[in-house]
Order: structure tokens, then sequence, then C-alpha cells
């Protein structure tokens, strides 16, 4: 074997991280899914176990004799290295990994790195100026709540995110892909990466602070403002969506389900179309999203008895052909069979210890240029001390990219990047503004108005606007035009990212694929984020947040057994998408780093949802097991229950075992059979005694077990912790007055990002952005951003 950048033997599949070594001290799922995901873009990942190995070896089904596949999906391509932590600082080969390593990613709640000598960061600084560090926990590191326990059931139940999922007529449930840990490894990368992104420029590592609850707050962003403003209070809606109709999960006359979303009036068009009924655009109730909005249910029942009378094929094959965002909500069967999943390679074969074979996710993003190797298989426990030990002075001494500029002080971690935003829908707009949030310099490029602002789409400026587009500028452009495109490509030569996310194959039609870009600035990292790719054979659906996450599996798995697969209530499908896109322009970014060339990064929300299914394919391929709803039941938190308490909220506990677990049914006056399988699978739980909801956490936690209410955002904006930590804070928003919005999530430590203004209308910094910019005259600029007609948005 050959070393490669990162100096270890074997470590050579290439990628956007290549080069990239990451230690790992992780015990939970977020901190092994956090190294995971750098793992598949290439980065070297040791992880570092306890003699008896990580927790998740032995969380869930699995092959006889062998670790869980839970534990086998999510550390594929890891080196396992067996040493108790304090040996890191006291053996000599450990310390000297150490200190040559790039990222430490650790979960193991906040002091414990501090108890032991020269593992403080301070310590690691020391010898180590560069290093940057991962801090995952369940409450942060600061906080009323830090030292308190708590897992993703826990962050799902604190975050806001348990109490919007699930059905109005039963209790709240925890959405069941580990939804909240899973977007604390996704943007606890992302901004790890960010961190070595001001390492490299600036010489200085820092400290990346997250709390399992934090991103699943920090993502539901028109629920905030919603709430300060009117009073309302996101709640369980089942099959429906809060925001969207109609977008909804329809029960097709042979038994399956289709889900649908008909956002915007061109799609809604496009779907009454398809559904026989072109004349319902007229109808008054119909005619905008508000109307639709305000009659909902008519609205509702237009689609509902259509698809009642039809086939799932039949219906699917319908809204294919019309260009309608609608898909059947796909069982693991139907994923792994389906035409588009085996095109694009959405899924990709391991090797367990023993030998078998068994499926699971593909890495997401794919790269142009860079894409990772496949990985063959998770560590057995240790089977790499050996051999990286003999390679620590390899290590050490390997090639390190350094891009030194000057970093003023109080910088963002992304300073001097520059973005040109062009997306026009959720999960692009979302991860150009995380993107902002640390730094980064995000230009809007809106078409020009013609009109009045539409409540929804191009040119929006809806209630979550604030917090979506958020440290960005906007200038107006006919990008389709000759002129605006000449004008767009002179800002390319200036920029370092593209945001889009149109229909694949958009921008080819206007003279601005990736070629044209490229050639114009060959540096330039283009994310392209859609709902099936840039490839295969479905790149032309339309879809929207329900449709990605019912292709890749999460909504099949989502609500009670007796039930319609339910909603999420955090739009998990764009959100997710956006977090992924995070992650895949930072990787780009580091990737030119080492040989100054940009490339496509291509995300499909669909295998954004996918990625997030944990050992879905692998039990079924290697177990025959076929996972069904269970009322938010997961193998990975199988001593976990949601309670009524007395003044009929509910609270959330979480045990590591069953006598934990056990013990805690006790304290709240409920007996039951421990053998029997927890969490909240009948319609009605137990309830508590005497004790109120905050009555019952406290108990809970002085008996040292995790536990939380299931907050609603009303809970939310009167939590001391989160203002205590920056998760919320108030900003003015001109003659609206003051505002509650989500801070700049996660911490960092040297570099904790800004939150600046937001564009009021579309071309608002016309002036100040292509004055500065390219020079242009006020004249110049009145030209060249004028709308030379109607305008027609792009679909999406």
């Amino acid at each position: 074997m050959t070393a490669d950048l990162s100096g270890v033997p074997g470590a050579d599949r290439g990628g956007a991280l290549q080069g990239v070594v990451v230690l790992e001290l992780a015990q939970t799922l977020a901190g092994e899914l956090a190294g995971g995901l750098l793992a598949d873009l290439g980065a070297t990942v040791i992880k570092v176990e306890p003699r008896d190995g990580s927790p998740l070896r032995r969380r869930g089904p699995g092959i006889g004799g062998e670790d869980s596949l839970y534990f086998q999906s999510e550390n594929r391509g890891k080196y396992s290295v067996v040493a108790e932590l304090d040996e890191l600082a006291r053996e000599t080969w450990l310390a000297t990994l150490l200190a040559s390593a790039d990222a430490l990613i650790e979960d193991f709640g906040p002091g414990r790195l501090e108890s032991v000598v020269g593992l403080s960061p301070d310590a690691l600084f020391a010898t180590h100026a560069r290093l940057a560090i991962l801090r995952i926990s369940p409450f942060g590191q600061t906080g009323p709540l830090a030292g308190e326990r708590g897992d993703d059931r826990i962050a799902q139940a604190f975050s806001g995110m348990q109490f919007a999922t699930g059905f109005p007529d039963r209790p709240p449930i925890p959405v069941t892909v580990p939804l909240a840990e899973a977007w604390s490894a996704i943007l606890g990368a992302g901004t790890l990466l960010m961190a070595i992104f001001h390492a490299r420029r600036s010489g200085h590592g820092q400290v990346v602070d997250i709390g399992l609850y934090q991103t699943a707050l920090r993502m539901q962003e028109d629920v905030v403002i919603r709430h300060h403003k009117t009073g309302a209070v996101a709640a369980r809606m089942g099959t429906e969506s809060a925001t969207v109709v109609p977008a909804n999960v329809y029960p097709t006359r042979d038994g399956g389900f289709i889900a649908l979303s008909g956002a915007g009036d061109q799609p809604f068009a496009r779907l009454c179309e398809a559904i026989e009924a072109p004349d319902a655009v007229k109808d008054p109730r119909f005619a905008t999203s508000a109307a639709r909005l305000a009659n909902r249910a008519a609205a509702d029942q237009l689609v509902r008895s259509w698809v009642a009378r039809h086939d799932l094929a039949d219906v699917e094959a319908r809204f294919m052909k019309a260009g309608v965002a609608g898909t059947a909500v796909r069982s693991v069967d139907e994923i792994i069979g389906d035409a588009h999943v085996l095109a694009r390679r959405s899924t990709l074969t391991l090797k367990s210890s023993s030998g078998r074979d068994f499926l699971v996710p593909a890495p997401t993003p794919r790269f142009s240029r860079t894409s990772a190797r496949d990985p063959v298989s998770a560590p057995r426990l240790g089977e790499h001390t050996a051999s990286v030990r003999a390679s620590v002075e390899r290590i050490a001494a390997r090639p390190r990219p350094d891009a030194r500029s000057s970093c003023a002080p109080g910088a963002g971690a992304l300073a001097g990047v520059r973005v040109l935003d062009l997306s026009q829908w959720l999960a692009g707009p979302a991860a150009a503004a995380l993107l902002g949030d640390f730094g980064a310099e995000v230009v809007m490029v809106e078409l020009p108005a013609t009109g009045a602002s539409p409540t929804d789409g191009p040119g929006s400026r809806g209630v979550g606007f604030p917090v979506t587009n958020r440290n960005k500028r906007s200038i107006t452009l006919d990008v389709r035009a000759a002129r605006g495109r000449e004008v767009f490509l002179e800002l390319v030569r200036l920029s370092d990212v593209i945001v889009e996310n149109f229909r694949p194959g958009t921008l080819e039609r206007w003279n601005l694929g990736p070629s044209e870009l490229h050639a114009a600035n060959p540096r330039l990292v283009i994310l392209r984020s859609s709902g099936f790719g840039q490839s295969g054979p479905y790149t032309a659906r339309a879809a929207f947040n329900p449709v990605g996450l019912a292709f890749g599996g999460m909504t099949y798995l989502n609500g009670f057994p007796d039930r319609p697969p339910c909603r999420d209530g955090v739009t998990a499908g764009d959100y997710s998408t956006a977090l992924f896109n995070v992650l895949g322009m930072v990787a780009a970014l580091l990737r030119r780093d080492l040989d100054g060339q940009g490339q496509v990064v291509d995300t499909a929300m669909f295998e954004c949802a996918l990625r997030l299914t944990g050992d879905l394919l692998a039990v079924r391929s290697a177990l025959g097991i076929r996972r069904e709803r269970a009322a938010g039941d997961s193998p990975l938190y199988p001593w976990s229950l949601t309670v009524k308490a007395v003044d009929g909220r509910f609270v959330a506990v979480s045990a590591a075992d069953s006598s934990d677990f056990a013990d805690a049914l006790a304290r709240l006056g409920i007996s039951r059979d421990i053998e029997e399988r927890p969490g909240v699978e009948a319609p009605h739980p137990q309830r508590l005694g005497a004790l109120t909801a905050d009555e019952a956490v406290r108990v809970l936690r002085q008996a040292g077990l995790a536990a939380s209410v299931v907050n609603s955002v009303a809970d939310l904006v009167r939590e001391p912790h989160l203002w205590s930590r920056g998760d919320l804070v108030r900003r003015s928003d001109g003659e609206a007055g003051e505002i509650v919005m989500q801070g700049i999530v996660p911490v960092l430590s040297r570099t904790p990002g800004r939150l600046t203004d937001w564009s009021r209308r579309p071309g608002s910094d016309n002036e100040a952005v292509l004055g500065a910019l390219l020079g242009y005259t006020p004249e110049r600029v009145r030209e060249v951003t004028s709308s030379p007609g109607p305008i027609s948005a792009p679909a999406p």
C-alpha cells in the first residue's frame, strides 16, 4: 500500500478532503456521523476508541457475531485505533498523532477534555495552533443546561421539532430518523471545515461548539419570526403543510401514497392540468397561494378526490409528464430497485467484517472532479492501531496547504469568499445564508421586478426572509438575456462560489452552464442543488420538499402504523439539503487550496434524505428486515418515552439502558414492563402522576437521566438557555420594529460570525455592488438592471 497526502498507508481514496486528517473521539451518533461525512469526502478519519469500543457497535441489529449494521454503515472508510482518553497526551505516538491532525471531533460533554491533563483546547492549541476542534454535546459547552444529558430524542423535544410532528389528535412524536443528531453532524462537519479553511489563512485554529438541539432550532427559519409577529405556534398537522396548499400525502385507489406539492401559482396550474381540472386556477378560492391557504379544505379535496380514483403508478406517471412535483412514498424495497437510484449509484455495497455484502446510502454531495473512491468496509475495533502507530512520523511530516492571507480581527471564518446566489427556493438560499453567517460576502442575483413582489417564489419577501436571506445584498439582473449575462460573467470572474437550484438544464439554456462559467473563472465552485440531481432518468422531474423526502425514504418511516405517513414538522428535505450544500461547498473550497481548480457540487434532495436513514438499507439487504412506521421508535434509542403531564404538556425521557429506563418510570409513577418495546407506539401514552411537565423534567434530571419538555415555539422564546447562548436574538426591522430570530449556530470561538441586514426589495444594492465591484456609473447600473420585458420564473 502507498501513503497518500495524509501519510497513512492505504488512505489514498482521493476526494475533496484528500490529505485532511481528522481525529475522532466520538461516542454518539452525531460525533460518529460527523466523522463519517468527512470520510465520505476523502478525509482520513482516525477513530480513537476505548478498549470496549464505541457504544454504536452494540446498538441496533447486526449480522451474528459482528458490530451493528448501524455502526458499519456510518463508520465506513475510517481507521480504528484503540486507546483510552488519558493516553492521548501521555503516549508519545498518540500525542504526535494529535498534534499532527487538522481537526479533532469529540462528543464527551462539557469539561471532559479539560479533565485530562494536556487535552483542554488551550493545551491543544499550545502544541498545534492550527487545530480545528468540533465539540458536540447535548446542550453546548456553556449556558444553564450545559451539564444536562441528552440525545436525539431529547434534542427533538427541546428544540420544538417533536412538538410540530404528528397528528393533531395524537401525541407529538419524534421524527423517526435521528434528525436532530444528524443535522448537528452535518452542520458541525461543515463548520469544522470552515475552521480548517480559516486556519489555513490565519494560522489559528478554534473550537466549534454545537449543541444537539441547536441546528434543529436554527433551521426552523420562519417559525420564530412568525410567532413573534403574530403569536402563531407551529403545531402538528399530520400529512399536511402549514404554509403550502395543496401539499399533502394522498392515498391512491390501490393502497399506495403519493406525496406532492403545489407550491407557487405556476406549479399549481400544472397540477390542475394533470388532475383534469384546468379551470380550477380561475376559481377565486384557488387563484393565489394566499387564497389556497385560506381555502385549505377545498383545495385539498380537489386533489384528494382525483388521486383516490387512480392507481399509484398512473398518478406518478401523469405527474411526471405534466411537471408536477409529486412522487410515490417509497419504501426501502422501492428505493433499492428504482431506475434513477441505480443510474446515479445512490447506494453502494460494503462488506461486513465476515465478508457479507450489504447496501448503504452513497456519499452526498457529488463532486465533478474529486469525488472520493468508495470505501470497502467499516473498521474492526483496533484494526489499524499498529499501522497508524507506525505511520505517525509520516503523518506529521505530510505536506499541508498554507493559504495565508491577511485576516482582519473578528473577520468570519469565510472572510474573503464571494458568493453569487442565484437560488430561489429554500435549500439554496438557506445554504447561502449559512455561508454569510460566517463571513462570506453573499450577493443575491434576482430577476428584475415587473410588478408587485409575489408572496412566494422569486422576489418573495415572506415572513422567514430575514433569516433565509440575512447577510446578503441584492442585485437585479436578467441573466437569461445577453446584457444581463455579460454583467453576470463579469461578476463571476471576481467570485468564488455560485449557488443555484433551478431544475437541471436551466443554466445551460441560458448559456451559463459549468463550461461557460469555468471558462470565465476556472477556480469557481458551482453548487447545483436539485430534487433528483444533475444526472439520471429523473433529472428533469419537479421536486419540492415533500418529494425529496418521499423518494428518499424518510416519509415512509414517519408516523403511526395505522395512519398514512406523516410529514415532519421542520421541512426536513429542504433544510437537510441546505446543510449538505454547505458541507459540499466548503469542502470544494478546501480542495481548491490543493490544486487551484473549482468544480461542480451536485446535491440531490432525495439522496440527502436517503443518507440520513442510517441502517435502513443495510438491515434490509443483510437481514431481511423491512422497517415500517412505529410512532418514532428507533433501534438507536430503545429506552425513550414521551408521556403526558398533569398540565397537558408532554415530557420526553431517554435512557442509555433498560435499568435506567425502569428507574425513570418508577420515579414518574408509571408501571410498565421494561421488556415491552418503549416509545410512543400507542395513540394515547400513559400519563404522569400529579407532576407538571416542568416538575417531571426536574425529577428525571436529578436522577441523572436525559429529559425535556416537548417545547413549542412559545416555550422556546421563554427559555433562558437559548438566550444565554445566542440561539435567539433581537433585531431591528426598521419601521416594522423589533423582531426575534435565530442567532448564528454553531458557536465558533475565534470567528463567531456576524448578523448584518437583509434586502427589503430586489435590487436594493444594485449601485453599491455593481459600482464597487465593476466600477459602473449609476446610469450604467440602471441600464443593466432594468427589466427588458415580462418575466416568467424558471421551473423549480
